[in-house]
């Protein structure tokens, strides 16, 4: 048995012959089923009538030369020449709209283009954003995010930098969070915290609810709630950390936990928050390490309270700042 002609052929037909849609009975009967049916023919008289438009071929133009030569050789060759074009040019626009009207039939036009919507918060200050799947993030200074609903493979796309707490929305479609080196962290349903700054060495992730997974090539860790995941970008290995999950996004109420944490990162985090730059010699930047809260408001506050937690001095001249040692040794002769 010969398989029926689809109706996009009668509609092809129909159109480039001409013809009234009562000479084709199978054209008629599918307009008759269903009143979408009409509107879908009519959407596709409507491409075929607008790439009519292009069908005006060019005016022809004789140079002057042309005036020495006989007129009726020339009239001859005005007409020939007349018609190749126009020919030509409905050919090819008849091939267009042909192409046209297919690509639509196909429902080629009716797909869904991905679209990617930012946001960031600049240093100096937080910022709240829903994503438009409903998800809630608030981001910390410093930090941009890039969410993509991507339509073919059915994946919310995150690419992320800086540092955010996360409330992704319950949906179908997974939350896959991509950063730096690779590493990628799928979420289900969920609260979480993640420090990715592009200048720190560990990226990481702190749970609250739900599940989350980090992965890296052949590497895979399932999180549990209230643990403390990290990713070391030159060894490039994931573990747990015996951390206290809640002190990771201490930074939503402006406290600072610091769990042995070295002078410099201290330096790194308070010209994100401050919108600052600290300069601090290299050779005792990582040597002194702190433990404990800060919660002071001023930046004044906290470097008075550094100075009196470890040996060190600091001046302030606009928006820069220089930490120095008070045990700095005089230079030998």
């Amino acid at each position: 048995m010969e398989d029926k002609d689809p109706i996009s052929n009668h509609i092809i037909d129909n159109l480039t012959s001409g013809d009234a849609v009562e000479k084709d009975s199978v054209l008629l009967q599918w307009l008759s089923e269903d009143e979408t049916h009409k509107l879908e023919f009519e959407r596709y008289r409507k491409i075929w009538k607008e790439s009519s438009r292009y069908k005006d071929p060019d005016t022809f133009d004789a140079v002057s030369a042309w005036h020495l030569i006989d007129d009726q050789n020339f009239n001859r060759m005005k007409k020939e020449r007349f018609a190749s074009k126009f020919l030509y040019s409905v050919y090819g626009i008849a091939a267009a709209g042909l192409i046209l009207l297919v690509l639509s039939l196909s429902g080629l036009f009716d797909k869904p283009i991905d679209s990617t919507a930012t946001f960031s918060a600049a240093y100096g200050s937080n910022a709240s954003a829903v994503l438009p799947d409903g998800s809630h993030v608030v981001l910390n200074a410093g930090s941009t995010l890039a969410y993509t609903f991507m339509h073919k493979e059915k994946i919310r796309s995150v690419d992320f930098k800086g540092e955010g707490f996360f409330h992704v929305a319950k949906d179908k479609n997974p939350f896959v969070i991509k950063l730096a080196e690779g590493l990628q962290v799928r979420v289900w349903g969920t609260s979480f915290n993640i420090q990715a700054y592009g200048n720190e060495e560990i990226i990481e992730a702190s749970l609250v609810e739900g599940k989350i997974e980090m992965t890296y090539s052949n590497q895979r860790l399932m999180m549990k709630p209230g643990e403390v995941a990290s990713f070391d970008k030159i060894t490039h290995n994931i573990k747990l950390e015996k951390r206290i999950a809640s002190h990771a996004y201490g930074w939503l109420d402006n406290k600072l936990y610091m769990d042995n944490m070295s002078l410099a990162q201290v330096c790194r985090y308070l010209e994100r928050r401050y919108d600052i730059k600290i300069s601090i010699l290299p050779y005792f930047a990582n040597s002194i390490h702190y433990s404990g809260v800060l919660e002071e408001e001023s930046l004044t506050e906290i470097l008075n309270a550094l100075s009196r937690l470890s040996a060190i001095d600091y001046s302030i001249k606009g928006k820069n700042i220089c930490i120095t040692s008070k045990n700095v040794l005089p230079m030998q002769k």
